[in-house]
């Protein structure tokens, strides 16, 4: 088996570097996208943060999220390529398969959509105090698929955003203009 790979990588050394370059590159740019993001929305205030800051906060996290699991899929796709196994058929299959599971897991569908909305609504952020249905408390995570929030006791609520009908934001206040 150590023969195997030490020919693998003897044979292949430049398109490994490769991967690891772009592997690397990938990370490093998307870093470079989130942190951009924060220092676009600084307004050099640290005492008081934002609904700006807030905002980007939760949007660099979903960026990283999303970003780390596609660098990631890629170079699965370059490793298994360079093993010599046919990508194409894999990538096929999952198109079919992604069809069957978007059928099946609508409910993740109908998650993730409504994450997407209420991000670019900027319905809450992370910090916001909110209240959904029942559950109310402070939003400490947002991903595409749930809201994590923590109440005053300590207790998690984690709430799929699916689910999610009404929100009252008690962070957000509008002024009066006057």
């Amino acid at each position: 088996m150590q023969e195997f790979i030490v020919s693998i990588i003897k044979q292949n050394a430049a398109d490994i570097i490769w991967i690891v370059i772009l592997f690397i590159l990938g990370k490093l740019i998307l870093k470079v996208i989130v942190n951009r993001l924060a220092r676009i929305v600084d307004d050099g205030d640290d005492a008081h943060i934002s609904q700006k800051e807030k905002r980007a906060e939760t949007l660099g996290y979903v960026i990283l999220s999303v970003g780390n699991i596609v660098i990631y899929a890629i170079i699965l796709f370059m490793i298994l390529n360079l093993f010599g196994v046919d990508i194409r058929p894999i990538l096929a299959g999952a198109g079919v398969i992604g069809l069957a599971i978007g059928f099946g897991a609508q409910s993740l569908v109908k998650d993730f959509v409504s994450g997407l909305f209420i991000l670019v609504e900027n319905q809450y952020g992370i910090g916001d105090k909110i209240k959904i249905g029942s559950s109310e408390g402070k939003v400490i995570r947002i991903t595409m698929r749930s809201t994590v929030l923590k109440d005053e006791e300590g207790k998690i609520y984690y709430v799929s955003n699916g689910s999610i009908k009404d929100v009252i934001n008690m962070s957000q206040k509008i002024s009066s203009g006057k």
